[in-house]
């Protein structure tokens, strides 16, 4: 019996250990010149049109709409300063967010980069 007390105890000192040594999570690096065509829409299309259409929820996220309705506001996506643009508040699922998109899962850390370097390159209709 005192050897698996030991064992326990052993166990879960190494773990809480652990827990301090945990290495920061490092921002994806991302490249520039993000593309809307070709880096942001995807995105859009894959985990926001499903609901962000006419018929569900503004703004309207399809292909051919999107851009549009994402700088429609002045808010939601403020051309050159990702951090003030409530896009990126909602993506962040930002505790200051009472609208955290997408609402049940968020997106990959890749793809919120990508979209905050494309806001912050300017959000161009490229």
């Amino acid at each position: 019996m005192p050897t698996e007390l030991f064992a326990v105890i052993s166990t879960v000192l190494l773990l809480s250990a652990c827990e301090n040594d945990k290495i920061p999570e490092e921002l994806p690096v991302v490249k520039d010149n993000v593309s809307f065509a070709l880096d942001i829409q995807p995105i859009l299309s894959a985990q926001c049109a499903r609901c962000h259409n006419p018929a569900d929820v503004a703004p309207d996220l399809r292909k051919g709409f999107a851009y549009e309705s994402l700088l429609e506001d002045g808010k939601g996506v403020i051309p050159g300063n990702a951090e003030e643009s409530e896009l990126t508040e909602m993506l962040e699922w930002a505790k200051t967010s009472d609208n955290p998109m997408p609402p049940t899962t968020p997106l990959s850390p890749l793809n919120i980069a990508l979209i905050k370097k494309w806001i912050d390159e300017g959000a161009q209709d490229n």
